[in-house]
C-alpha cells in the first residue's frame, strides 16, 4: 500500500509499506478513505516530537471503512464507516477512568506517532471499539474529518480549560486551523468579545467569516497594545495560545487580564519564559492539555445538526499519490491559503486500477466499490458472454437514465455498442459493467472511448433506472477516470446534465472542470487533466 513516511527532520517520502495486519484481538483495519494533515504533523518534521521515530507512517485524523476486525472487537463489522479518533483508548485504565484518554496506558496519541498513523491506504486501530466512532448515513465526510483532532483539540485545550463563559472577552493568539476551531467552538458560550491575533491577513479575514469579533494583524508589544485597548486595559479573561512558539506564550501573558486563564494549545518544540516576575500577584491559571477527545460524540452530533460548520475550515484537496503537494501547500499556507487540506484515498477500484490489478485488456478481476449512500457494488471489465445480461440491463434503462455521455453524435451507451464493442477487438475502446451484490444483474455500464495516442478519451455512462440518485454512476466514473489515467490518457471528458449540481460538485472535488457546452444548452462539459505536462 502507499504511505506517507518520516524519514528524520526534514525528511519525508511516499512508499510502499506492507499492508497493516491485525495484531490484537481488540484491533480493527480500517480503509483510510479520506485523511489530513495536521500542525502537529509539521512539528513532527522539524523534530519536535522526540517520541515519533524515523520510519513511522504518519498521520492521526481520518474517515474509512472497516477492513477487518480482531476476534474482540464487539462494536463495528467489516463494511463499517468509521471516524478515527486521533486518540486511542482502551476505556478501562486508571486514566481512562477519569476521561484522560490522552494518557491511557496502552494507547494516548499514538497514531503516527509511536505506531503507523493514517496517511496510508490502510491503518491499524488499536482498542478498536473506543477509538472508533460509527459515522451516520448521509453525514459530510470532510467535516467529519475535522472532528478526528482539530475540533476536539480547540474546545477541551482552548475553550473548556480557558473557561470560556458567556460575556467573556477571549483572545485567540494564532489563526491556523486549530485556532480556528477555538474560535468556532468558543461561540458555544456567547463570549461578548473574541479577538484573533494572527499575521496572516487571510486567516485574520477567514477569522472574521467564522465569528471573530476583533482581528489583531500585529506582533510582539503591537499587538499586545492593541489587545489590552480593545479590552479597556484589563486584558483578557481567556487567552488560548495556538501557535507554539515562545513568542506567542510570552504574547499571552502579556494580554491576559487578573483572574484570568492562559490555555495552552501549540505544540512546543523549545522552551518559552514564565513571568513569574510580572504574574505571581495576578490570580491567573496556566492550564495545559493533550486532547483527550472526550467531547468527540458531542461533536459529532453538533456537525450531523448543522448547528458546527466544521466542513468550511477545508480549502485544499488532494489524492494520496499527490501528499508530498499537499504537505507543500499546507506548510506554506501564508502564501497557498491553506487551512485544512483533504488527502483523498483510491476507492478499492480505482486502488487496484493503480497497482494494475485490472490488466490493459480490459479483463481484469472484480473489484468491490461502496457509494457515498453506503451501497457496496461490484465493477469489473465487460466480457463477451455478457451478452445476453446487457440486453436485459436495457430493458431497465431510460434515455433519462444515462448519466454521462459522449461529445458529438454519439449520446448514449447502448446494448448494440456494447455488444459490437465484445465481438470486435479494438485497442482503444474498453467497457466496464457494475454489479450489485449477490447475483443481482448488471446495474450500470460504461464505455471508454480513447483518440489515437491517447491524448484524449470520452467517457459514457448508463444506470438502471432503479438504482438512480445512489452513486453508481459516479463511482463508475471515478473507476473509469483511474483506469485511463493508467493506459497513460491524458484528457478525459464527458458531458453531464446541468441540472445534477450535487453531482458536478462532486467531479469538481476529484479534478474535473464544469463548463457550458455549447451545442446543448441542458449540459455541461466535464473535462479532467489526467497527465501533468
Amino acid at each position: 500500500m502507499k504511505a506517507l513516511v518520516y524519514e528524520g527532520p526534514g525528511a519525508k517520502s511516499l512508499q510502499e509499506r506492507p499492508m497493516p495486519v491485525i495484531e490484537s484481538s481488540t484491533d480493527a483495519v480500517v480503509r483510510i478513505v479520506k485523511t489530513t494533515i495536521c500542525g502537529t504533523d509539521l512539528h513532527i518534521l522539524k523534530g519536535d516530537v522526540s517520541s515519533c521515530l524515523p520510519g513511522r507512517i504518519l498521520g492521526h485524523e481520518g474517515v474509512g471503512v472497516i477492513a477487518e476486525t480482531g476476534a474482540g472487537v464487539t462494536q463495528f463489522k467489516k463494511g463499517d464507516r468509521v471516524l478515527i479518533s486521533c486518540i486511542s483508548s482502551c476505556g478501562k485504565c486508571e486514566n481512562c477512568r477519569r476521561g484522560m484518554y490522552s494518557h491511557c496506558a496502552t494507547g494516548g496519541w499514538i497514531l503516527g506517532n509511536t505506531i503507523d498513523g493514517t496517511q496510508a491506504e490502510y491503518v491499524r486501530i488499536p482498542h478498536a471499539d473506543t477509538s472508533l466512532y460509527a459515522i451516520p448515513d448521509g453525514a459530510d465526510e470532510d467535516a467529519l474529518v475535522m472532528i478526528s483532532d482539530i475540533l476536539p483539540t480547540g474546545f477541551e485545550c482552548g475553550v473548556l480549560n480557558g473557561k470560556v463563559q458567556p460575556g467573556g472577552t477571549v483572545a485567540i493568539v494564532g489563526a491556523g486551523p486549530v485556532g480556528l476551531a477555538a474560535l468556532l467552538t468558543a461561540q458555544f458560550y456567547s463570549p461578548a468579545h473574541i479577538i484573533m491575533v494572527d499575521l496572516d491577513e487571510n486567516r485574520l479575514e477567514v477569522a472574521k467569516r467564522f465569528g471573530a469579533t476583533h482581528t489583531i494583524k500585529a506582533s510582539g508589544e503591537d499587538a499586545a497594545r492593541e489587545v489590552m485597548a480593545l479590552t479597556g486595559g484589563c486584558g483578557v479573561d481567556t487567552a488560548i495560545e495556538a501557535v507554539g512558539i515562545p513568542a506567542t506564550f510570552e504574547l499571552c501573558q502579556e494580554i491576559v487580564a487578573a483572574g484570568g486563564i492562559i490555555a495552552n494549545v501549540g505544540v512546543h518544540g523549545a522552551k518559552a519564559d514564565l513571568h513569574l516576575e510580572e504574574l505571581w500577584s495576578h490570580n491567573i491559571a496556566i492550564t495545559t492539555r493533550l486532547v483527550d477527545t472526550v467531547t468527540t460524540p458531542m461533536l459529532l452530533k453538533t456537525v450531523q445538526s448543522g448547528k458546527l460548520e466544521a466542513g468550511k475550515l477545508v480549502t485544499h484537496r488532494f489524492a494520496l499519490d499527490q501528499i508530498l503537494d499537499a504537505y507543500e501547500t499546507f506548510g506554506s499556507a501564508s502564501s497557498t491559503g491553506a487551512l485544512k487540506v483533504i488527502i483523498e484515498c483510491a476507492s478499492p477500484t480505482s486502488a487496484g486500477l493503480a497497482n494494475q490489478e485490472l490488466n490493459m485488456t480490459g479483463h481484469g478481476e472484480t473489484t468491490a466499490v461502496e457509494t457515498r449512500s453506503g451501497l457496496v457494488f461490484d465493477v469489473r471489465a465487460a466480457r463477451p458472454d455478457d451478452e445476453a445480461a446487457l440486453a436485459e440491463f436495457f430493458r431497465h434503462v431510460a434515455p433519462e437514465d444515462l448519466r454521462y455521455r459522449f461529445l458529438g453524435s454519439i449520446r448514449e451507451v447502448s446494448h448494440e455498442r456494447l455488444a459490437d464493442m465484445l465481438r470486435v477487438e479494438h485497442g482503444r475502446t474498453e467497457s466496464f459493467l457494475a454489479f450489485a451484490p449477490e447475483g443481482t444483474p448488471i446495474i450500470g455500464a460504461a464505455m471508454l472511448v480513447c483518440e489515437e495516442g491517447l491524448g484524449r478519451a470520452e467517457v459514457a455512462i448508463s444506470v438502471r433506472s432503479d438504482y438512480k440518485h445512489k452513486g453508481v454512476g459516479w463511482e463508475l466514473l471515478r473507476h473509469v477516470s483511474a483506469h485511463a489515467q493508467v493506459m497513460g490518457v491524458k484528457v478525459l471528458e464527458s458531458l453531464e446534465s446541468r441540472q445534477n449540481h450535487e453531482a458536478i460538485e462532486l467531479e469538481r472535488q476529484q479534478g474535473f472542470t464544469a463548463s457550458p457546452y455549447p451545442d446543448d444548452p441542458t449540459l455541461v462539459l466535464i473535462r479532467k487533466n489526467l497527465k501533468a505536462d
